[in-house]
């Protein structure tokens, strides 16, 4: 029942599929073992989606290029609507603060500040525009490799954010991502390493090349190396630096996995 719980509880933070729970401090970085099981729970209803619309606008007179952009907008929209586009709104604010080139309490307050600004707007119509393109790509055609590509892509992009509670400090312990401190364990930092594993090797089983999957490793080091040295850089992560490496994390597997 504990275990039951705790994915429960992590299903209502991470989405809207759950309705909202009271989780106390001491307890929310316990629902980190099942961010990886969220994901696979928001890809597989955001794929679902997605082939179904491709199947249903193919019956119609649109031009295919049309029915995969569209296929891929509702895919893109279900992956907004069942997560409450929590993620996104990290990438646009730690946009519009490290746009604002500005250090210590004004970085935060950029950081903090709910309006969102030029770099904001910026980085979601690129992250947009990416991950919409990208997956038109995975559905076209789609085989069992894109498949699971579309399904494991919202999974690898939350686990892989795992490793940043082990490797960097929050700056306010007492805020939504300093909740998440107490997750930075070495057994979690193992198990998401073992869901990384376990998704490389589903995806060659599905006939990725080795090169693809070297390269997808490579990225998402370089990436979490980055925000590491961002949270050391600007006193510790908030939630907007976790989501934001969630989102880019999945844009990134999206992309290397064309």
């Amino acid at each position: 029942m504990p275990l039951a719980k705790r994915f429960l509880d992590a299903l209502s933070f991470f989405t809207c599929l759950v309705p909202a729970r009271l989780v106390s401090n001491s307890t929310l970085g316990e629902c980190a073992p099942w961010i990886f099981f969220c994901g696979l729970v928001i890809g597989a209803l955001c794929t679902l989606a997605g082939t179904l619309a491709s199947f249903l606008l193919a019956k119609t007179s649109c031009p295919d290029i049309l029915v995969l952009l569209l296929a891929a907008l509702v895919w893109v929209a279900a992956e907004m609507r069942i997560t409450r586009a929590l993620h996104w709104d990290g990438l646009a604010d730690l946009a519009d603060a490290l746009g604002s080139c500005r250090q210590g309490d004004a970085f935060r307050a950029v950081l903090k500040d709910s309006r969102i600004g030029t770099f904001g707007v910026l980085a979601l119509l690129c992250a947009f525009g990416c991950e919409l393109l990208a997956v038109a790509a995975h559905l076209c055609p789609l085989s069992p490799f894109h498949t699971a590509s579309l399904v494991l892509a919202p999974a690898w992009g939350r686990a892989m954010a795992v490793p940043l509670f082990r490797l960097a400090s929050p700056y306010d312990k007492t805020s939504l991502g300093g909740q998440f401190a107490s997750a930075g364990t070495v057994g979690n930092l193992v198990l998401c390493l073992l869901w990384a594993a376990l998704t490389l090797g589903l995806l060659a089983c599905c006939g990725a090349h080795p090169l693809r999957l070297a390269a997808l490793l490579l990225l998402q080091g370089l990436l979490l190396w980055y925000f590491v040295a961002l949270s050391k850089r600007h006193g510790g992560y908030s939630g907007d630096f976790c989501g934001c490496l969630m989102q880019v994390g999945q844009c990134l597997f999206l992309l290397a996995t064309i």
